[in-house]
């Protein structure tokens, strides 16, 4: 399945006619590099709901040299491999359109749309979430959804994460720089992946004692040793604040701690961290956080979720919940679920004797579901199983994900794509690892 949607990524992204395609332009979002990753991955994923290519105009990027630093990046392509062939231009700049609510500008009709679709942040578009586009709900591809779902324990972070792949492919330099600190700094599995923001993140969420992080990673090695699991426990700690690995290593001497250079720790001024070393720092501690086998982190925080949805990407299957947070659950700031209709699934037997009503089998999917009767006690949806619609009670389904009806990009599966080594790259860094974490299933 990440083959096959690389592939319509790559037909997406690299278009016969750069100048006559049919584009999404994502801007910049005044915040750190998570924040606004979570914000192209919004845009990009628009873009595969509406058939477009995704551009990113960074001109006002924070990373990029001389927007707040003199030492920023010099361009995207600093660390990154090329998101497409095709370039944003001052034409596509005259002519983008700049997204509002209406009715027809999700459409795929050529006719009926802009030719260039600039989208604000999704926190804009929040604020009037009845009109934003579908692709704002809690939803993606329902074929996908049903293969991704058999190996993973939340498909949309494996579907959030595969784009954020897509956006951060390393090129050779920042590459070589990974796996230079991988094996410089010991890194290898089993490990626990702990993340402590502090800094700016005070004022934005409760704080959260140290003790209350290392007890839940003391849990995870006590499980493994009641299975008769016995190793060496590894940490890698990815922190804004120095000063609390002294504390770390001092006070959890049965731990080993494994983290960056402390002067690399440059988060915590806001000049440092808009710098071009910071962010290659950043990258670095975010894709080894993102390879340990399980993480300890907060989910209010875009660097957890991130390095949740990355982890989801680069483990073949992680069918149990890999991560504790010690705030709020998993989520993806903007996507809501809508009014319907919605895929659900049974979880339990359940049969029913109510008019029009259809038996539940622990597992069932269930398609089109809708509340009736204005009730969020009973629904009417389709089983998969049974190939027929009828009613069911609430409390025997779980809500999965929103129905909304993506592209048919399926013609493009069966034609030959020969992946250029940066994409046959991709492929190969996705999926290729398996976790400890799922012996305690």
């Amino acid at each position: 399945m990440s083959k096959i949607v690389l592939h319509r990524i790559h037909y997406l992204q690299n278009p016969e006619n750069c100048s006559t395609a049919r584009k999404v332009i994502c801007g910049h979002f005044s915040a750190g590099m998570s924040a606004t990753l979570h914000h192209w991955i919004y845009c990009f994923i628009y873009a595969y709901y509406t058939n477009r290519t995704m551009l990113i105009d960074i001109s006002q990027w924070k990373y990029l040299r001389n927007v707040i630093v003199k030492e920023g990046v010099k361009d995207y392509h600093q660390f990154f491999l090329p998101i497409s062939k095709c370039k944003y231009t001052n034409d596509d700049k005259k002519i983008a359109v700049t997204w509002k609510n209406i009715s027809n500008i999700d459409s795929t009709d050529t006719h009926k749309s802009p030719q260039v679709i600039r989208l604000p942040h999704i926190g804009n578009i929040f604020r009037d979430m009845p009109g934003a586009p579908k692709t704002a709900h809690y939803a993606m591809p329902k074929e996908i959804l049903y293969h991704v779902i058999r190996y993973k324990y939340e498909p949309m972070a494996w579907w959030f994460g595969f784009f954020a792949k897509y956006l951060i492919r390393p090129n050779h330099y920042l590459q070589q720089f990974i796996d230079e600190s991988r094996n410089s700094l010991g890194f290898k599995s089993p490990i626990v992946g702990l993340h402590i923001r502090r800094t700016d993140k005070i004022i934005e969420s409760k704080f959260i004692e140290m003790e209350l992080y290392m007890k839940k990673i003391d849990e995870y090695f006590n499980k493994l040793e009641k299975r008769h699991i016995t190793i060496q426990r590894r940490v890698f700690v990815m922190t804004d604040v120095p000063y609390l690995l002294y504390q770390l290593i001092y006070k959890y001497t049965k731990y080993h701690f494994i983290y960056p250079p402390l002067h690399q720790l440059s988060a915590g001024t806001y000049t440092t961290r808009y710098s071009a070393n910071h962010l290659k720092y950043f990258l670095r501690d975010l894709t080894l956080l993102s390879e340990c086998d399980y993480l300890v982190i907060t989910m209010s925080s875009n660097v957890g979720r991130l390095a949740y949805e990355l982890h989801e990407v680069m483990y073949s299957q992680s069918k149990s919940r890999h991560f504790t947070s010690l705030d709020i659950d998993y989520n993806i700031f903007g996507h809501v679920p809508s009014g319907g209709p919605f895929i659900m699934q049974a979880k339990q037997d359940c049969r029913n004797n109510i008019t029009d009503g259809i038996d539940l089998v622990k597992g069932d999917y269930l398609e089109s579901c809708m509340p009736i009767y204005n009730s969020r006690k009973l629904y009417r949806g389709y089983s998969n199983r049974l190939k027929k619609s009828g009613v069911f009670p609430s409390f025997c389904v779980n809500y999965i994900i929103d129905y909304e009806k993506y592209p048919d990009y399926s013609r493009l599966d069966t034609i030959s794509n020969k992946l250029n080594p940066p994409y046959i790259n991709t492929v190969e860094q996705t999926c290729r690892k398996s976790s400890i974490t799922d012996y305690l299933l």
